[in-house]
């Protein structure tokens, strides 16, 4: 299979997650795109970067004395603004809108402090970085070049920052509204959005069902105002969980050799990056080959937020080691955005648990069979559960389909049953070949051959082992407490690998 690169936007949401998870209330409509540049910060955007600072770490407090006085509850942000902005105002002089981003990033920050944590503290707060809202900045270009960020600080006083555009997309967002603007002491991140977001839905419309290595798609076409089934197929992943491995077994080796605990951390630090950049382009490619091979269709995947709260994983370290690591949702936003048709999520709840065909309670004999009482057979669980992801899709749609009673049903059930695995096609049929025995070493020689002759008996070692004990001490009724450990290590070594 060949794949294909193509090279994304340049986006670094991990460089200040604190304040690129931050959303607006209201969602925009249309496809964000976000540009990252480098620039050198002045004093003055320094100044402005630590006040910033300062408030946000006060108005988390004001939160958090808010959210105790209310049963743990945290307020919103505009609850927030009420109280914060009689501190907030009296001592700093910016423009009032300056509220509005730090109100709702305090919030933000609290409350995902007390869902990852489960107890409410007060996060701390440690980088420069602000996030402006539209109505504080604007983007000015010359005809040399250059680009100008004006950013209103107080009315009729602005702080510019200057840069070169060096992003080859740069014309076309541009050309898009600018939603939002991320400033921290290094790099600034500029936010524009694409279109309305209306995109229409596609001639096809492909259900995936994402697992830890496979990824089974059922495929449907419209056409007439019907919906027909029209294929079903499984893509490997495997290879994600091999990188994860194989780094995993890197950094295990790494905490046990790396005695220095700056260079444990750095090491750990590039390891984690470059497992990250491994699986990134990985999905890259794969994302990039579906979309170009289905370039007139619609996605559609299952809404899996909150998967990782699972009750089932808290209760075992290795499915929730995968489900941690498993990076279903990279995935679904490289698909999304690169397909020019509209993508669809759907509930996954029942997926694998209810018969799309017949509507019956499915069982589990085996993690991979799903096995339904009511048809009669036993279906591989994946595509079953890509068939009913496509089944809710129809039906959000307006599109209600019967499995049972469709003729294309009838010819591709059979992609659909559990098929148990066949051996290698370069096996040849007839007896087994008995494989060739490995040369032995010394040891596995000396330690596994049943019949093995000593120098001497065991009986003989140990009457002459006491002969020797007797004479060589006083008392001549008394053996040494090391001459007695030998003569018993040395019988029960005979007596185990049999020694005659």
């Amino acid at each position: 299979m060949q794949h294909s690169t193509v090279k994304g936007i340049y986006i670094n949401v991990h460089v200040d997650v604190v304040i690129l998870s931050m959303g607006h209330r209201w969602a925009s409509k249309g496809d964000k795109r976000t540009v990252a540049i480098g620039y050198q910060p002045s004093e003055s955007t320094l100044t402005y970067l630590k006040d910033v600072r300062d408030a946000l770490r006060m108005a988390l407090a004001y939160a958090y004395v808010m959210a105790k006085e209310d049963g743990n509850r945290v307020p919103s942000p505009i609850a927030l603004r009420r109280k914060f902005r009689e501190w907030f105002h009296p001592r700093y002089s910016y423009a009032r809108h300056h509220i509005n981003p730090l109100c709702r990033n305090a919030v933000a920050l609290l409350r995902s402090y007390k869902r990852k944590h489960r107890k409410l503290e007060i996060p701390e707060v440690k980088r420069l970085a602000v996030r402006i809202d539209a109505e504080l900045f604007k983007i000015e270009q010359n005809d040399d070049g250059r680009v100008y960020v004006r950013i209103t600080l107080q009315p009729f006083r602005y702080e510019h920052i200057e840069f070169t555009p060096k992003h080859k997309r740069w014309v076309d967002y541009v050309k898009g509204r600018a939603s939002e603007l991320l400033i921290t002491d290094r790099r600034i991140f500029m936010t524009f959005v694409i279109g309305d977001g209306d995109k229409p839905l596609g001639s096809k419309l492909i259900a995936s069902d994402l697992n830890f290595s496979t990824i089974d798609s059922t495929t449907a076409i419209k056409k007439d105002g019907t919906a027909k089934l029209w294929r079903v197929e499984t893509e490997p992943i495997s290879k994600i969980a091999r990188i994860q491995n194989d780094f995993s077994r890197r950094r295990r080796r790494l905490q046990l050799h790396i005695k220095n605990p700056e260079k444990r951390s750095r090491k750990l630090k590039e390891t984690r990056g470059r497992q990250r950049n491994r699986i990134r382009d990985v999905l890259q490619k794969l994302s990039t080959e579906e979309v170009r091979k289905n370039h007139d269709a619609s996605f559609i995947f299952e809404r899996l937020t909150g998967i990782r709260e699972n009750g089932d994983a808290k209760n075992c370290k290795k499915l929730r080691t995968y489900m941690n690591r498993w990076p279903y949702h990279m995935y679904q936003s490289m698909v999304e955005y690169k397909s020019p048709f509209r993508t669809l999520y759907v509930s996954p709840g029942g997926t694998s648990s209810r018969c799309p065909v017949c509507g019956g309670r499915l069982k589990h004999p085996t993690w991979a069979v799903s096995r339904c009482n009511r048809c009669g057979v036993d279906y591989d669980r994946n595509r079953l559960a890509s068939l009913a992801i496509l089944l809710r899709s129809l039906r959000l749609c307006g599109q209600p389909f019967a499995v049972s009673a469709d003729a294309s049903w009838q010819l591709l059930r059979n992609e659909y049953l559990h098929t148990p695995a066949a051996p290698d096609s370069g096996e040849q049929a007839g007896p087994k070949k008995q494989p060739k025995p490995r040369t032995k070493t010394c040891i596995q020689k000396y330690m596994f051959e049943e019949t093995v002759t000593p120098t001497i008996s065991v009986q003989g070692y140990a009457n002459k082992s006491l002969k020797e004990t007797q004479t060589n001490t006083s008392k001549p009724n008394k053996v040494s407490p090391k001459s007695s450990q030998a003569i018993i290590s040395s019988f029960c070594f005979s007596i185990h690998y049999g020694f005659k």
